[in-house]
This record gives structure tokens, C-alpha cells and sequence, in this order.
């Protein structure tokens, strides 16, 4: 073995300021750019877009991001972490001002090409911003940066819908949820670019792999279509069925491609690593108890006509919860090891899920069980975050950090996009016609059983793959370069790299 060492003349450490501008970024899509779900209907009928318009706008974001964050991740690693989060900020602002902006002709299409930019964005600053939390915080230090990082994705999905609801009713409307992104977009970028650049896999002659970047792209969008348009496109026509076999064609083409590349966009010998493969598994598989949240929603409404703003009020536990107890989580993770917390957390959600299939009841019964619930729900979701993200992290060399991190947020936004497609798929199939209340609640406790099972793989992949042992050994908290979550690590100067 020959360790080649690359040192930088001054060591940055990451610190408060950037790690605040980084949450900022983040929060330009899942405070913001989410926030467009909410709000859908009313912007449709202010710019005059039809209902299935704008329900191609609301995906958009989502799909875009889910389906290049892996190939951001690459570009991050070659091109710059810093580079690429800087250009998320810049695509957030132009697709912020367009959305804000429009109006007359061409309203659907600043829209729709606003919330294409918005999802573009969102792929490279979440790729590129936990490639930058790895590089720069370590130990402990790094732990408490991921939960601050966690805060700013699970926070601000849980409180996109108050905080959209707020702005709304502001003199600007809905306009002013946009123009509040692209000045946090502005301030991130005040805050970070004092950020030293990152991008180890430039400094070893190495060249982006574009023909994997652009199988494999098509081939997530393909399948994400297939997940969240299926439905709408209908189960029993040829539409689907081909986007699906086109998908895993272009996915097969891709790990042909990927064998020949020197620098693959998605380094699969990454997944040899058991840990990795592991965290990234049951990421997956706990974001697809999304679908909870639209089910219970759905069982309220229909079965006992509670308004959609009782029925939004009973989910406020899990917006608290899960941001309260991600540093929670963090300690767990630091006292007994990342097994024992995701374990914990599969625990709790699992009885969450349990409590909220109790549908027999009455009405104001099911509401206090969906409070009970959905804290239970939030407290599980906030004791999963930091431990399964920081495990995950752990594990990825230095020069794979980027697309390692484009992976695992990968595996959330396609495991949300299945589990609600899943869940209001099972929903609406086993919804009698008449649409009674005993037909409601079967429906949504069916829906919810297969939540329930995906929580219950989850337990049992946590089980079988992921680390027992403690993640931080304080001798080694803060020693330049050195991996101080693991027990045998050792330091080594900034940015070296081991070359066989």
C-alpha cells in the first residue's frame, strides 16, 4: 500500500456559520419548494392552470431531484462540493423568481420550468451539502452537524404546510413562500463561501462518467413515473408496464456501463460494504411509511367528514417530535450504537402505525388516537434520522462521498415515492364504491398494514446489518482528518487518500 498526502496549508474545521448556511439550503426545498403541495389548488386557480397541470408541476420538483441526486453527488466529488452546492442556491433562486413571477401566457410554463430548477437544485445541495458535513465535521462534531442537517430536511417537511400557510396569508400570497426561498437561498450562499473547495477525486486526473450520468437518469425517471403517474396513467394499460420494463433496461445498461467507466458515476463496490448497504436498505424502507401521514388524512375525512384543518391539527405531533428528538437521537446513537437507535425508532413507529389502525372507534376517539399516534410517529422518525445518516456517512471513502450521499437520500426519495404510491394505491383499491364509513376504515387500516410491514423489514435489516457497537471515541474527537466514529481509526492528514 502507498499513501499519497495531499495537506492543505490551513486545516479548516467546520463551524457554526457554515453549518447554518448549509441548514439553509437545505430548507430551500423542504420548507419551501415542498411547501408547493400545500398550496397546489390555490395557485391553479390564480393562474389559471387546469388540476392536471399543476399536478404536473407539484411532482416535478421531486422527481427531478430523485432523479439526478446521485449524478450530482458525482459531479460534487470531481467538480467541487462547494462548486455544486453553490450552483443548487443559484438554480433555487432563478426557479423561486420564475414561480414568483409568473403571470400572463406563459404563467404554466415559468411554473412548471421554475419547479424543474427547483428539483435540479434540491439534488445538488443535498448530495453536495453531506458530502461537506463529512469532510469537515468529525466525531461528535460531525454527529451534531448531521442532526442540525437532519433538523433542516425533517423540520422543515413537518412544518412546510404551517409555515406556507402563514405566508400565504401575508399581502404577497403564495408568491411570498418563493421570494422567501431565493433570499434564504441568498443568505446560504453568504454564509458558506468561505468554505474551503472539496473535490478529492479531481486531484487524481479523473473525468465525470456522462454516459452513466444520463443512463442512469433516465432510468430513475422512468421509474419514478411509473411510481407516482402509474395510477393516473392507468394499472391496466401498456403505459406503465413499459415505462417499468424501459426503466430496468436503462438500469441494466447502466451497470454495463458503469463495469467499463474509470470513474463511475456510482461506485456499486460500494455496496460490498455491509454497513452501508444495510443503512442505505432500511432508509429506504422506513421513507416508505410516507404514506402514513396521506392514509390517516384520507380515513379522517371520508369516513367522518373531519375538515382538512382538524384533520392537519392531529399531525402536528409529528412536526414537533421529529425535530425534538433528533438530537435525542444522536445521544442514543453515542451511548448504545446506531443498532440500538434505529431498532428503538422501528420500535416506536411500529406501535405508532399499530395504535392508528385502531379505526373501530368513534370519531373523537380516532382523533386523540391520531394525536397519540403521529407523536409516537414523530418521536420514532427523529430517533432514526441522525443515527442512520451518520452510519451511512461513515462508511464512504473520502472521494466517494458526494455520490455515496446522492445514493442514500436517493433511497428516501424513492422509498416516499413508493410507499405513498403503494399506500393510496391499496387505498383506493380496496375502497368500496358506495364509500361507506365501514368501507373507509378497512381501507385505511389495510393501507396501513402494509406501512407496518415495511417497518417490520426495516427492524429486521437493522437488525442483521447495522453496527451494535458505539460510533464516537472521544480520544479521537477533533483530530484533523481522522474518522473519530470509528473504533479504529487513526488520524491521517486532510485529503489523503490510499491508493493500492
Amino acid at each position: 500500500m502507498i499513501m499519497t498526502t495531499t495537506i492543505s496549508p490551513t486545516i479548516y474545521r467546520g463551524e457554526d456559520k457554515a453549518l447554518a448556511g448549509i441548514v439553509l439550503a437545505v430548507l430551500t426545498f423542504w420548507l419551501f419548494a415542498q411547501s408547493t403541495l400545500n398550496i397546489g389548488p390555490e395557485m391553479a386557480t390564480d393562474l389559471g392552470m387546469s388540476p392536471a397541470t399543476m399536478n404536473i408541476a407539484l411532482v416535478a420538483a421531486a422527481l427531478f431531484c430523485g432523479t439526478f441526486i446521485v449524478a450530482a453527488g458525482g459531479m460534487a466529488d470531481v467538480l467541487g462540493r462547494v462548486r455544486v452546492m453553490m450552483l443548487g442556491n443559484l438554480l433555487n433562486i432563478t426557479g423561486s423568481v420564475l414561480i414568483a413571477t409568473a403571470m400572463g401566457g406563459f404563467a404554466t410554463e415559468m411554473v412548471i420550468f421554475g419547479r424543474i430548477l427547483q428539483g435540479l437544485a434540491a439534488a445538488c445541495i443535498m448530495s453536495a451539502s453531506l458530502a461537506l458535513v463529512k469532510t469537515y465535521w468529525l466525531g461528535r462534531s460531525r454527529q451534531r452537524a448531521v442532526s442540525i442537517w437532519s433538523m433542516g430536511s425533517w423540520g422543515g417537511m413537518g412544518f412546510c404546510a404551517l409555515v406556507a400557510g402563514l405566508i400565504t396569508t401575508s399581502p404577497l400570497g403564495w408568491r411570498g413562500i418563493f421570494v422567501a426561498g431565493a433570499i434564504t437561498s441568498m443568505v446560504s450562499i453568504l454564509l458558506t463561501r468561505h468554505i474551503p473547495e472539496s473535490a478529492p477525486a479531481r486531484h487524481i486526473g479523473l473525468r465525470l462518467d456522462w454516459a452513466g450520468i444520463t443512463t442512469l437518469a433516465l432510468a430513475v425517471i422512468s421509474l419514478q413515473v411509473f411510481i407516482t403517474q402509474g395510477e393516473m396513467l392507468g394499472w391496466s394499460t401498456w403505459i406503465p408496464w413499459a415505462l417499468l420494463a424501459l426503466s430496468l433496461g436503462l438500469f441494466v445498461a447502466f451497470l454495463r456501463i458503469e463495469r467499463l467507466s474509470r470513474w463511475p458515476v456510482l461506485d456499486l463496490t460500494l455496496f460490498i460494504n455491509c454497513t452501508f448497504s444495510g443503512a442505505t436498505l432500511v432508509n429506504f424502507l422506513m421513507s416508505a411509511t410516507g404514506g402514513v401521514v396521506a392514509v390517516v388524512m384520507w380515513i379522517q375525512q371520508m369516513s367522518w367528514g373531519v375538515s382538512s384543518t382538524v384533520s392537519g391539527l392531529t399531525s402536528i405531533g409529528f412536526a414537533v417530535f421529529v425535530v425534538v428528538f433528533i438530537r435525542v437521537g444522536e445521544r442514543f446513537m453515542q451511548m448504545k450504537g446506531p443498532r440500538a437507535a434505529v431498532v428503538t425508532a422501528s420500535v416506536l413507529v411500529a406501535v405508532a402505525i399499530t395504535l392508528l389502525m385502531i379505526t373501530n372507534v368513534s370519531q373523537e376517539t380516532y382523533v386523540a388516537i391520531s394525536l397519540l399516534g403521529f407523536s409516537l410517529f414523530g418521536i420514532g422518525l427523529g430517533l432514526f434520522a441522525t443515527p442512520i445518516t451518520d452510519t451511512a456517512l461513515n462508511t464512504l471513502p473520502d472521494d466517494r462521498a458526494g455520490a455515496g450521499a446522492g445514493m442514500f437520500k436517493m433511497s428516501s426519495s424513492l422509498g416516499a415515492a413508493l410507499g405513498i404510491a403503494i399506500s393510496t394505491s391499496v387505498f383506493t383499491a380496496a375502497l368500496d364504491p358506495t364509500v361507506s364509513e365501514g368501507s373507509v376504515t378497512s381501507a385505511g387500516v389495510l393501507a396501513l398494514a402494509i406501512n407496518l410491514a415495511f417497518t417490520l423489514f426495516a427492524l429486521a435489516a437493522a437488525l442483521l446489518l447495522l453496527p451494535g457497537r458505539k460510533t464516537t471515541r472521544p480520544d479521537f474527537d477533533g483530530l484533523p482528518g481522522g474518522d473519530a466514529t470509528s473504533p479504529d481509526a487513526a488520524p491521517t492528514a486532510q485529503g489523503a487518500r490510499v491508493v493500492s
